[in-house]
């Protein structure tokens, strides 16, 4: 039976086949013919499958019927055809390849253009059209150049109220508008109009039709000039009354689809600054948060209301009345004159521009309720573009020509250059002699002369070398801190009865911050300490003593051969003497001198050997990150007078007693905060709220540093109880707070509501922007009760907040009874868009001008409590100062550390930079232990450029205790390498609560390029360093500056890739031959891949961007020629893989990293066996590249230059290398692959600890 009527079917496809050929016009027969055609098609399923199958060509002929037939029923037979055919998906793309679309246009081109229309064809070529469009691609543009959309408009506009023919009219509607293109055609052809006419009158029984009409108008509203349209003639009220009505309606949530539709259309129109207005107008706000708030009381299981309560969240927060934020001026309220300078033009300061409600749009995308970024911008730490938008910026003058990202030279002489466009970007060079100031930072290159020139006989030094040899593994001394050089400037302007240079240079500090005006300068504030134990001696008698003592001992121990008056000659030579810093008090402008004996400069002798009979006998466990050292062993006296040498602009009143008291890291883990669901739509709700209904709003401000910074001390949480303050149910004094303290950050204090409050937070000086860093105290809480927290000014447009942290919380009762501690706090943490805007005119002319909100709700459980909230642990500059000061004085025992301590140069503000020097002292005091000694490669690092990330402090502090440890690989590394260390390049931002600039506004990892002396010192100093080290072909060995990431986890590094650089020049740097990169910057991130639990490879990049090119990465990469060059970047928020997996990251865990970057440098360590070589050519020779054991591309490429080649012996890994995995193996089998940013390493074993 089937197969009869398959072949009936057939042979009517081949007659109509044949009369077509023919040009037959016997209509009858071509009607007959293809009315039955139909009626099997539709009654047997073998006679579609046979009709669309390729033997029967059977859509080809009836295609070729429809294009060639003039008359209606023919016409109208055929395309019943097809919609039967239709009910497959796959036969509709089936008569797009075969072409239906052109012909089923022209078919509807030709039908509109007889008269009378016949509607029963119309309709049923819009259903076909409806199912076969959107398999089409270029159905839009056909439908566009055959004139279709004219046509399809024309009959929904004259059917509105014939809903059979326009339901089919709306569907093909709907799929012409998913073309920009055509949106615009059909909105000047009033089809706006029309589908606000077709939402009028359809009834919740011709909801289909109201729902294809609203997805007709969201499409239409995409476009700017559409939402115009509509809002003109009124759409916005009859969206809003329309949702109203369907809202009222719809009790049993039978059509929130066309709920939906309504909103998506509001939210389309409200991207227009009209079309907010008319939204406010229309009483959107009211409506809207009316009906959110009937829905979240209902319990309707499944997620269709969530999205409608989300879609309104989205309108709400959109529509939100722009307001500026309550301040007098976004600028920071903390002023700081910048001096003149001769290297630059005069600054006249003059009033950037401020913040003014701006109505413009910010864009539709809300990052901060969407997925997390998949590849974030690094603008944690290496921020895209240029970062001076503050006071100094001068518009419209040659300074901000100058200072912005294109990082011109800033120097005099090139400043006509620049006019005459003819400045090279590396134009601007220190010559050799400029960088002679920089002999004295590097005192080991000089040191132990005294023991070359003796003529001491070979025979006996041979005889008594084991004597002389310093053993391992070593103890950690514990002398006392000593003040000046012996032979410093300093003394001998005293010795010769001049004016003391010194205090000359502290009396104008504020005018000579540089070392080219007082190269003295550094000189006095120096800490040496070779390993002797001291004594503190502070009269002039004791020094006397000494010097006298000294020189006596010099001359009786001249050619002596005996390596026991060579010890009694280095004990002789321990010389103390102290000198008092001065410290100058920004607040008044004086200089006042306070005698400070424990935090001074020390200088033991440089000869000092360590006894076998002094060894550690309990070197295990040595290192511990949690144990008690939680204030350091510094009293709070003795803090608060290393507090005073501090200079801040900020007034600060008083010392944070974590400060003082110190931190200990939880011995817990602390897990991510899970983010509760709809938490974000809530918040909103609750600010729209505020906004309808303000009668219930307190609105006190209880802290204003603004009018503090005025003179008047009485807004100082003292304000008088406002009317509306007074509730019934609560109490009349609220929380109090402050900032005013070292690393603070508060602006102001607003009292919302009885358990809530609005924090501002202050820019950076001489900045109006950066707006991250908080750190406040908070007093006179209510125990048991949440109390909420909304920071209204932060700018970035996504957080680690959304994704599990948590700010910190410091309880000061929970540190007195014992548990001094910083911990993770706060419940309903969100991050998302506000309603205070910034001004393009504020911004410079950036986008995304909206300001967002942090929000975190706290319970404290204490009565009587103060507590200290910030961003992330605070780590302050005097925090530092303890903390070196601490190291020092457990310098007692350890004999054979070499570490000097000395004054970089002088902030604009005031205050020292910090230089260490680190290292073990010379293995043999002769000439080749000496030579090993001068030769050791250098590792130089950095820290807190940028003062808000305080876990790369944390990291600092981490990787300083490791290196002045007796832990035994911590001895080899000071045998092996030369540490210089710049802990904190940034003292003054960090000092007054900035979070990414300087004094100058400006931030300074965008300034290596050509830093300015007088602006830059710390940069322009340590990169002098970096040069001087270069000029004399002693490059570092490894440069890393440790850095904090906001928006990403773990911890992880940015390198230089010749292949991934933007300058095509770059590609011939570090060549190996043949076109092979030397990829040896790749190992040290494999090792810490392998030991360190919070460090992932996968996020390592290596790219060298345009925007980053004047940062310290890639400048000391292109211009010092380091090849391992490297940010490290720590997480703010936690780790996402490793064993840390889920756990937001501490103090502990950021100083275990800080140990484990130090012991993955010894994998870059291979040991000379020959000792000759050591001490007749450099070390750098015989490290261990990295290439030559992870890079399978690069093994017969030594790194090395010949000769001499290395020997096999020579690059064997030491029984102490860390590379290894926990079977002893060496992990070289990781793929490479430069085309990727992250480095995949494949069965690499993560080790907590490499040397247990």
């Amino acid at each position: 039976m089937m197969s009869a009527t398959s072949a009936r079917a057939c042979g009517m496809l081949q007659t109509l086949e044949k009369l077509n050929t023919q040009s037959s016009e016997d209509v009858e027969q071509i009607r007959y013919l293809t009315s039955r055609l139909q009626a099997l098609i539709r009654d047997q399923e073998k006679v579609r499958k046979d009709v669309v199958s390729k033997t029967t060509n059977g859509l080809h002929i009836l295609l070729a019927t429809l294009e060639s037939s003039k008359d209606t029923q023919v016409s109208i037979n055929i395309v019943q055809c097809f919609l039967e055919l239709l009910h497959s998906g796959k036969r509709a793309s089936l008569l797009v390849s075969h072409g239906a679309t052109q012909i089923l246009l022209g078919m509807l081109s030709s039908t509109f253009q007889q008269q009378p229309v016949n509607d029963e064809l119309m309709k049923i070529l819009h259903q076909v059209l409806a199912k076969i469009g959107p398999k089409d691609r270029k159905f839009g543009v056909k439908a566009r150049l055959s004139g279709a959309l004219s046509i399809t408009l024309g009959i929904v506009r004259t059917h509105t109220s014939s809903f059979s023919i326009l339901l089919p009219c709306l569907l093909v509607l709907k799929v012409y508008t998913t073309n920009a293109v055509n949106c615009s055609h059909l909105g000047k052809s009033g089809a706006v109009t029309t589908m606000l006419k077709i939402i009028t009158i359809c009834s919740r029984k011709q909801h289909h039709i109201m729902k294809h009409a609203l997805d007709t108008l969201s499409h239409l509203v995409k476009s700017k000039s559409n939402s115009a349209r509509a809002i003109g003639q009124g759409g916005m009220a009859v969206l809003l009354s329309t949702y109203a009505e369907w809202h009222k309606e719809d009790t049993r949530n039978r059509h929130i689809t066309i709920r939906k539709g309504l909103l998506v259309s509001l939210k389309n129109i409200t991207a227009l600054k009209s079309g907010r207005k008319a939204f406010i107008e229309a009483d959107g706000i009211k409506i809207l948060y009316s009906a959110a708030k009937e829905m979240s009381e209902m319990y309707v299981p499944g997620k269709d209301l969530e999205s409608l309560t989300s879609s309104i969240s989205v309108i709400l927060r959109k529509c939100f009345p722009r307001n500026r934020l309550p301040v007098p001026t976004i600028r920071s309220c903390v002023p700081f004159s910048l001096p003149e300078s001769p290297t630059m033009p005069k600054l006249d300061l003059v009033q950037a521009a401020d913040d003014v409600i701006d109505e413009s749009e910010d864009g539709d995308d809300d990052l901060s309720s969407g997925d997390e970024i998949a590849k974030e911008p690094q603008d944690g730490f290496e921020f895209q573009g240029a970062s001076l938008t503050c006071e100094a910026d001068l518009a419209g003058t040659l300074v901000e020509k100058l200072a912005t990202s294109d990082q011109r030279c800033l120097c005099k002489d090139c400043l006509q250059l620049e006019i005459e466009g003819e400045c090279p970007l590396y134009m601007c060079k220190r010559s050799l002699q400029e960088l002679q100031i920089y002999n004295k930072f590097f005192p080991e290159m000089t040191d132990f002369e005294e023991i070359i020139a003796q003529n001491v006989d070979k025979s006996e030094l041979e005889q008594d070398e084991k004597s002389t040899r310093i053993p391992t593994p070593i103890v950690i001394p514990t002398g006392a801190t000593e003040n000046a050089e012996p032979q410093s400037s300093f003394d001998t302007s005293q010795q010769n009865g001049g004016k003391n240079e010194l205090n000359d240079v502290k009396e104008h500090r504020k005018n000579v911050p540089n070392l080219d005006q007082n190269p003295s300068v550094s000189e006095e504030d120096t800490v040496e300490t070779n390993g002797s134990k001291t004594s503190s001696v502070s009269d002039s008698a004791n020094r006397s003593t000494q010097k006298g003592k000294q020189h006596k001992v010099k001359k009786s121990t001249k050619g002596s051969k005996s390596p026991v008056k060579i010890r009694k000659l280095s004990k002789s030579l321990t010389h103390v003497k102290h000198s008092s810093p001065e410290r100058t008090c920004v607040k008044s402008n004086s200089c006042t001198n306070t005698s400070l004996d424990f935090a001074s400069s020390m200088i033991v002798s440089r000869m000092t050997l360590s006894s076998p009979d002094k060894q550690d006998k309990t070197l295990e466990n040595i290192w511990n990150f949690t144990d008690d050292d939680a204030n350091m062993n510094v009293t709070p006296e003795m803090y608060a007078k290393l507090e005073e040498s501090t200079k801040s602009v900020l007034p600060v009143s008083k010392i944070s007693f974590p400060d003082i008291h110190g931190h200990i890291s939880p011995p817990f883990s602390e897990e991510y905060n899970d983010k509760q669901s709809n938490i974000q739509k809530s918040l909103v709700f609750e600010d729209i709220d505020r906004l309808i209904y303000p009668e219930g709003i307190i609105d006190r401000v209880v802290y204003d540093l603004d009018a503090i910074m005025n003179g008047d001390g009485s807004t100082l949480n003292s304000n008088p109880m406002s009317p509306k303050a007074r509730i019934s149910n609560g109490t009349a004094n609220g929380l109090k707070f402050n900032s005013l303290f070292e690393c603070g950050n508060l602006r102001k204090a607003i009292w919302v509501r009885q358990h809530e409050y609005d924090l501002i937070l202050n820019s950076d000086v001489n900045c109006n922007h950066h707006h991250q860093w908080f750190y406040f105290e908070v007093s006179n809480m209510t125990p048991g009760v949440p109390y909420r927290f909304n920071v209204i000014n932060c700018e970035k447009p996504n957080s680690q907040f959304n994704y599990g942290m948590q700010p910190v919380m410091y309880s000061v009762k929970e540190a007195m009874q014992g548990r001094p501690s910083w911990k993770r706090s706060g419940i309903k943490i969100c991050y998302y868009r506000n309603h205070f805007s910034r001004s393009s005119a504020a911004t410079g002319g950036q986008k995304g001008k909206s300001y967002f909100t942090l929000s975190f709700s706290i319970t404290f459980q204490d009565e009587d409590d103060m507590c200290y909230l910030a961003y992330h642990y605070p780590y302050t500059y005097t925090m530092l100062q303890a903390h070196l000061w601490k190291l020092e004085s457990n310098l007692k025992e350890l004999n054979n550390i070499y570490y000097k301590r000395q004054t970089l140069c002088q902030t604009l503000g005031g205050n020292s930079c910090t230089l260490l020097t680190i290292t073990s002292n010379p293995l043999t005091l002769d000439s080749d232990g000496i030579q090993q000694f001068r030769n050791r490669p250098y590792i130089f690092l950095s820290a807190r450029v940028h003062p808000g990330e305080s876990n790369a402090s944390w990291v600092m502090k981490g990787s300083l205790k490791f290196l002045l440890s007796s832990h035994p690989i911590a001895q080899v590394l000071r045998d092996t390498f030369i540490f210089k260390i710049v802990p904190m390049l940034n003292p003054d931002g960090v000092i007054n609560g900035n979070h990414r600039c300087s004094l100058t506004g400006e931030d300074l990892n965008r300034r290596w390029i050509s830093p300015n002396p007088e602006f830059h010192p710390t940069i322009y100093h340590t990169k002098g360093l970096l040069q001087y080290l270069k000029n004399n072909q002693r490059q570092p060995l490894v440069f890393c500056d440790f850095h904090g990431h906001s928006r990403k986890k773990n911890v992880f590094m940015y390198g230089c890739s010749t292949t991934q650089s933007y300058l095509e020049e770059d590609l011939n740097m570090y060549q190996m031959g043949d076109n092979i990169e030397d990829t040896s910057y790749k190992t040290l991130p494999r090792l810490l891949g392998q030991i360190a639990p919070s460090f992932a490879l996968s996020n390592c990049s290596f790219t060298v961007d345009k925007g980053k090119e004047s940062t310290a990465r890639v400048v000391v990469w292109r211009e010092i020629g380091v090849l391992r060059s490297y940010t490290m970047e720590s997480t703010y928020c936690g780790c996402d893989n490793g064993p840390y997996k889920g756990l937001q990251i501490n103090t502990a865990m950021l100083e275990e990293m800080g140990q484990k970057f130090c012991e993955g440098l010894l994998k870059l360590k291979r040991a000379s066996t020959s000792k000759t070589m050591l001490g007749t050519q450099p070390i750098y020779q015989y490290i261990l590249t990295s290439s030559e054991k992870e890079d399978d591309s690069l093994e017969e490429t030594p790194l090395s230059p010949p000769p001499p080649s290395p020997s096999a012996a020579d690059i064997a890994v030491d029984d102490e290398d860390i590379s290894l995995d926990e079977d002893g193996d060496e992990s070289d089998d990781e793929d490479e692959d430069d085309d990727i940013t992250g480095i995949p390493i494949e069965g690499a074993t993560s080790s907590r600890n490499g040397y247990s």
